[in-house]
C-alpha cells in the first residue's frame, strides 16, 4: 500500500473541510502557524498543502489576510444520479447540464487488456478498436474516457461524431446497427498512475473513481466497452433506492 504524503493528508483534510462547510466560501483559512500546531507537520508541509489546494482552485491568496476560500462543494462537480431512470442517467452521462466539453484524443487500434477482449469475444491474433476522449468543465480537465469495440467501429465512427458533449450511448443509439437494450455499469475506488496525472493535472496517488460500462444489445452480446477515470474531487455519486 502506498503511503499518502503528509501534505497530500493536509491538503485533502482541509478540502473536506471546505466541501462539508466547516469553511464556507468568504472565510478565512486558520493560520499557518495554528495549521502547524493542530496537524503537527512542519511549515513546509503546510505550504504545500495550500498550494495543492489554491492549484486545485479551491483558496486564493489575500495579501496582508490569508487564504480565503472562494470555491464551494457544488461548484464544477459532476453528479451522477442514479434513479433507476434512463433519461436522467443520460443527462449525465452526455454532460450537457454541466456543460462539460470533450476532446477526443484518438481513433486506433491496439490488442488490448486480455479482460477487454474476453467481454467482446475478439481472437487474440485481432486489434481492439479503440477511442481516448478528455472531458472538461471551464478548460480544467475532470475524466478520462477509453472505449473499446470491435472491428466494425472503424466504419461506424467519426472523430467529429464526439464534439462538443455527445455521450457513447447516444451514438450507439443513433448509429449501431443493433437494439442495445442494457448497460452495465462498476464502479470503484483507485488512485492516479502517472499516466493519468499528466491526462487529469493532478497528483500521482490522487483519488479516482474508476468506472466500467458494458454496452450490451438485444442478444446480451457485449458490443463494446467503456473504461471511465474521473477525478474524485470533481464527481458526487448519488442514487436513489425506493423502499
Amino acid at each position: 500500500m502506498r503511503k499518502v504524503p503528509f501534505y497530500r493528508q493536509v491538503a485533502d483534510t482541509l478540502q473536506d473541510r471546505i466541501v462539508n462547510g466547516v469553511y464556507a466560501v468568504g472565510s478565512y483559512l486558520p493560520t499557518s502557524n495554528e495549521m502547524e500546531k493542530s496537524f503537527q507537520v512542519s511549515n513546509i508541509t503546510i505550504r504545500k498543502a495550500l498550494n495543492m489546494l489554491k492549484d486545485d482552485g479551491w483558496i486564493e491568496t489575500k495579501l496582508g489576510v490569508g487564504m480565503v476560500v472562494v470555491r464551494g462543494a457544488n461548484e464544477a462537480v459532476v453528479d451522477i444520479r442514479h434513479s433507476g431512470r434512463f433519461d436522467e442517467w443520460l443527462e449525465w452521462a452526455s454532460g450537457k447540464s454541466q456543460n462539460v466539453k470533450q476532446r477526443v484524443l484518438g481513433i486506433d487500434s491496439e490488442m488490448g487488456p486480455p479482460k477487454i477482449r474476453q467481454l467482446l469475444q475478439i481472437a487474440d491474433d485481432s486489434p481492439i478498436w479503440r477511442m481516448r476522449r478528455l472531458r472538461s468543465i471551464s478548460r480544467e480537465p475532470i475524466s478520462y474516457h477509453v472505449t473499446y469495440g470491435g472491428a466494425e467501429f472503424h466504419d461506424l465512427v467519426k472523430k467529429e461524431d464526439f464534439q462538443g458533449s455527445g455521450s457513447f450511448i447516444e451514438f450507439l443509439q443513433r448509429n449501431y446497427p443493433r437494439k442495445i437494450t442494457r448497460i452495465d455499469q462498476h464502479v470503484e475506488a483507485d488512485i492516479a498512475n502517472l499516466d493519468l496525472v499528466k491526462l487529469l493535472k493532478i497528483d500521482f496517488g490522487a483519488p479516482i473513481f474508476f468506472m466500467e460500462h458494458l454496452y450490451l444489445d438485444e442478444r446480451e452480446k457485449v458490443v463494446a466497452v467503456t473504461r471511465l477515470f474521473m477525478r474524485a474531487d470533481r464527481y458526487r455519486y448519488s442514487t436513489s433506492i425506493k423502499v
